[in-house]
C-alpha cells in the first residue's frame, strides 16, 4: 500500500529503453536516452489534538540521462528538484522536504552474460537496503537460476515525491562514519518460487541475515520470511538483538486480489537496528514504528481492484505492541487508495490513510490522526 503501483509505473516505463550497443564513446553518448517526470504533490494532515496539523504542496521536475552502451559500458546521471507552494504553517514544507535539489543517480555500470556492476549514486532496492545510495553493487548471473548480489553503501537519501532528504553518513553506535555491505541470493529451483537468503553487516551497528520464500502463480501466493539482527554494543551499550517474522498470502481472482499477512517482532528487542539502512516489510503508511515496535503483532489485510486504467486498493492493519513503559497497546490504520493512467504518460492518483491510535500508545501522543495525498505525473 505505502508503494502504490500507478505513479512508480508510469515512471519505470518512461526511463525503460533498449539499447544496441554503440561503435564508439562519442556515439554512445549520441544514442543516450533523457527521461524524467514533471509532477505535483499535495498532502494535508489532521492529527486531532496530537501534533500540530499540518500540509504542504509542492510541483517537482526528475530528469535522467543515460548513455548507450559502448563495449558492456554505460553510464547515467539524474537529477529531482522540488520547490515549495502553499504549506498550511510556517515550517510544514521545511520538516518534510530538507532540500529542495540534489544528483539523485551518477554512476558507470559495465554489463554482460556473466555479471554486472555498478559504482556510484544510484537506487538500491534490497530487502534491507533502498532509496538512493553512493555506493557499489555488483551482480553474478553465471549460476543457472540463481542470482547473487554483492552491495556496499556509505551515504544514503530518501528522495519522492514527497520527500527530499539530504544525502548522509551512516552514524554507528559510537557517533562515526559506518558502512554497510550486503550479500544477498535469490534462487529459483521452481517457476514460482523463489528462495533469498542474505547477510548485511555495518560496523559498531550490527549484523543482519535472514531468509525469505516466496511462490506466486496466476492464482495464489505465499511468502514466508525471517531476519534476525546480532547488535553491536561498543562503549558499553546493551541494545538487545531484535528478529521478525513475516508470513503472506495473496490470492488473485480475475481483476480482484487480496492479501492476508501477518508480522511478529522480538518481545524485548523489536527488530532492532534492522531497518537502518531500508525495509520492505512494513505494508503500513504511517505505523512503521507500531509495526517495529517491541513485541509487536501485526494483522493486515488487503484488498486490490483494476479496471482498465483504474487502481483502488484498500488496506487495513491492526498492530499490537509494547509502548515506553512496556504495556501493551492497540493502533489501528486503514488506507484507501485510487489511481487512474489519463493517458499512457500522465497518471494520477489519492491516497487516504485513517489512524486509530491507542490513548496510551506513543505515536501522535495517543491521539488518532488522518492524512490525505494527491500526485499527478507526467512521465516522458
Amino acid at each position: 500500500m505505502k508503494k502504490l503501483s500507478l505513479v512508480a509505473s508510469l515512471t519505470l516505463l518512461s526511463s525503460t529503453s533498449v539499447f544496441a550497443d554503440s561503435n564508439s564513446i562519442d556515439e554512445a553518448f549520441k544514442n543516450g536516452k533523457v527521461s524524467g517526470d514533471i509532477s505535483a504533490h499535495y498532502e494535508t494532515w489532521d492529527r486531532n489534538g496530537g501534533e500540530k496539523d499540518s500540509g504542504f504542496s509542492t510541483p517537482s521536475i526528475g530528469l535522467r540521462f543515460e548513455t548507450d552502451t559502448f563495449k558492456g559500458f554505460s553510464a547515467a546521471v539524474g537529477f529531482r528538484g522540488n520547490t515549495q507552494t502553499s504549506e498550511e504553517h510556517n515550517s510544514d514544507y521545511e520538516d518534510t522536504m530538507m532540500n529542495n535539489g540534489d544528483v539523485t543517480e551518477a554512476f558507470i555500470q559495465y554489463d554482460n552474460d556473466i555479471f554486472t556492476l555498478k559504482a556510484g549514486r544510484q537506487e538500491m532496492d534490497l530487502e534491507w537496503l533502498g532509496d538512493y545510495n553512493d555506493g557499489v553493487i555488483a551482480v553474478l548471473k553465471a549460476i543457472p537460476y540463481t542470482t547473487l548480489t554483492a552491495g556496499y553503501t556509505n551515504r544514503q537519501a530518501e528522495i519522492t515525491l514527497d520527500t527530499h532528504d539530504d544525502f548522509h553518513r551512516f552514524e554507528n553506535k559510537k557517533g562515526d562514519d559506518s558502512a554497510g555491505f550486503v550479500i544477498d541470493g535469490k534462487i529459483e529451483p521452481l517457476k514460482g518460487l523463489v528462495f533469498n537468503p542474505y547477510f548485511y553487516t555495518a560496523d559498531d551497528i550490527a549484523d543482519y541475515y535472514g531468509l525469505k520464500a516466496t511462490y506466486d502463480n496466476d492464482l495464489y501466493g505465499f511468502t514466508a520470511h525471517y531476519a534476525q539482527t546480532n547488535e553491536d554494543n561498543p562503549n558499553g551499550s546493551n541494545d538487545k538483538d531484535g528478529d521478525i517474522l513475516n508470513l503472506e498470502a495473496r490470492l488473485n481472482i480475475a481483476d480482484v486480489n487480496f492479501t492476508l499477512g501477518y508480522i511478529k517482532t522480538d518481545s524485548e528487542g523489536g527488530i532492532g537496528s534492522l531497518d537502518t539502512l531500508g525495509d520492505n516489510i512494513d505494508p503500513t503508511e504511517e505505523l512503521t514504528d507500531a509495526v517495529y515496535g517491541v513485541d509487536a503483532q501485526s494483522y493486515y489485510l488487503g484488498v486490490g481492484y483494476t479496471f482498465k486504467d483504474l487502481e483502488l486498493s484498500a488496506l487495513y492493519t491492526h498492530t499490537e505492541h509494547d509502548n515506553d513503559n512496556s504495556k501493551q497497546v492497540d493502533d489501528k490504520e486503514l488506507t484507501l487508495a485510487a489511481g487512474y493512467s489519463i493517458t499512457d504518460h500522465l497518471g494520477a492518483e489519492v491516497i487516504y490513510t485513517d489512524s486509530n491510535i491507542d490513548k496510551n500508545s506513543d505515536l501522535n501522543e495517543g491521539k488518532d490522526y488522518s492524512k490525505f495525498v494527491a500526485n499527478l505525473v507526467y512521465t516522458f
